[in-house]
């Protein structure tokens, strides 16, 4: 009896409901510490991103309460496989090894692998799809911040 409640499709509404209230929690975790930064006299300034996050972060933390209210979260059908989790294990560790040497490596060269790493982990097999999203997306994030908005990212510590 055991086997076949087990076997039962899950509905998500507790795990939504937690995922909210963790997403709201650090939406208004991010408006705190981003209020505590210097405000320049121009337009924008340090905490216009953060803050931005943060209204996308609230917005979408609403949509799943609401999803979970009105009964409408995700059923699943069955239950994670062991390759699964395998996957989700290296993600884990890649991206805290990423945490680890970005100041150490520099932010192009630990993003390039370390995105080239993720998509090969979920399964992206196109090599023109894993140089565009290991090397180029790293690159336009690099100008956009970097060169555009002066933004300072680690460096590399060796010529590229």
């Amino acid at each position: 009896m055991n086997e076949q409640a087990s076997d039962r499709p899950v509905r998500m509404t507790v795990p939504d409901l937690a995922s909210a209230m963790i997403a709201a929690a650090v939406a208004v975790w991010i408006v705190i510490e981003s209020r505590r930064w210097p405000a320049p006299d121009f337009v924008g300034g340090p905490a216009v991103v953060p803050l931005l996050v943060a209204t996308v972060l609230f917005v979408c933390a609403g949509l799943l309460l609401r999803t979970a209210l009105m009964g409408r979260s995700a059923v699943v059908e069955e239950p994670l496989q062991a390759t699964q989790f395998r996957r989700i294990a290296i993600m884990v560790a890649a991206t805290a090894a990423y945490a680890g040497v970005l100041e150490k490596v520099g932010f192009l060269p630990a993003t390039m692998v370390y995105l080239a790493v993720f998509t090969a982990v979920l399964g992206l097999r196109d090599r023109r799809m894993l140089i565009g999203y290991s090397v180029l997306l790293p690159a336009a994030f690099y100008l956009l911040f970097a060169v555009v908005l002066k933004v300072p990212l680690p460096p590399a510590q060796w010529p590229l």
